[in-house]
């Protein structure tokens, strides 16, 4: 044993030893009521407190699985059904939605069924990109080729945009 723990057992075993009987019965009873209260404190009162809240939650927690699982069928039962096709791109539904937009094409030009060429010029770049969001949203639209400048005016922009229609699956 180390000198440091031989010196406390001697201090500790002259100060036992120089109590009477009926002291040492009080410590060892302190001790005992210290050592309980410790284990109440540190390991039985929260589990206790701990299963009266889950007590307390249980009811919500299973009402909310219950809405999980529903929400979780209809989402599987959605993913399972084809979408429907988009309407065709043509020349007046991009005008249609440019006008929504609050934007003029300088020109629109359709290559196909499935591509068109947008010209617009000094047109609000937000006003742009949440046209570009709605068509690409409504019609399955995206953008293949784009080429924006700048004006001077703060968020003004020039484009001529490659629009693609995607194709059913």
């Amino acid at each position: 044993m180390s000198p440091a723990v031989e010196n406390y057992r001697q201090k500790f075993s002259d100060f036992w030893n120089a109590r009477n009987e009926r002291e040492r019965k009080q410590l060892l009873l302190m001790a005992v009521v210290i050592v309980l209260a410790l284990i109440y404190i540190l390991l039985i009162e929260p589990a206790y407190v701990g299963r009266q809240q889950l007590q307390k939650n249980l009811p919500t927690m299973r009402q909310q699985a219950v809405e999980l699982q529903a929400m979780s069928a209809q989402a599987s039962a959605l993913s399972r059904e084809t979408p429907p096709p988009p309407p065709p791109m043509t020349r007046e539904a991009i005008d249609a939605a440019l006008n929504r937009a609050g934007l003029k094409a300088q020109n629109v030009a359709m290559a196909g069924t499935d591509i068109a060429k947008v010209q617009l010029t000094s047109v609000s770049f937000a006003g742009m990109v949440a046209w570009l969001d709605e068509m690409q949203k409504t019609s399955r639209v995206t953008v293949t080729e784009a080429n924006i400048t700048a004006q001077a005016q703060i968020d003004t922009v020039n484009a001529n945009l490659t629009l693609q229609q995607q194709k059913s699956e």
